[in-house]
């Protein structure tokens, strides 16, 4: 794999129907999903969302020192809002995954540099806030891993070649 110039990443399938946890902005055709046409307008939720929270906790005593963890739901809330709710959101998907990190990894791997894809990816973290944090570093570990497991293969690879011409010389 690795002196073709090609690394085969690790990619789990997606779950079929509405069972899993975070939903994928393409349907099974590579199409964008309804939700994920409305990636401006849940970038504009996201942002009246995270206001809303700002304003709020400026008249909570204390309130200004909301977590991250709230920022970051409230952030969502806005998005998903924007959107039509998730029960649009899930009624007009077909693909979904339990881990953000094989998530991330599908994702990319099927979808980079396809047009749509960067709508797909602001929509998906519109929703999804966790994701932009962590989405870069799930595919850097993914082809970390991916090459990491090319090399043992052509390593074993080439001790094979070796014994192999080795008792080829010896007959």
């Amino acid at each position: 794999m690795l002196d073709a110039g090609t690394i085969d990443l690790d990619v789990a399938d997606p779950i079929e129907g509405a069972s899993g946890k975070f939903v994928l902005p393409f349907d099974d055709s590579g199409e964008l999903t309804a939700w994920a046409e409305k990636s401006l307008t849940a970038k504009a939720g996201a942002e009246v969302g995270e206001k809303a929270a700002a304003m709020l906790a400026a008249k909570v005593p204390f309130g200004g020192f909301m977590s991250g963890a709230e920022k970051s739901k409230a952030k969502e809330l806005g998005a998903v809002t924007a959107i039509g709710g998730w029960d649009f959101i899930k009624e007009n998907s077909t693909q979904f995954f339990n881990k953000l990190y094989d998530y991330s990894v599908y994702l990319h791997s099927q979808f980079h540099g396809l047009p749509g894809y960067e709508n797909a990816l602001a929509a998906s973290m519109a929703i999804y806030p966790q994701l932009e944090k962590s989405h870069r570093s799930s595919v850097d570990r993914a082809y970390k891993d991916a090459s990491k497991k090319a090399r043992k293969l052509a390593k074993e690879q080439r001790k094979l070649e070796k014994k192999l011409a080795k008792e080829k010389k010896n007959k």
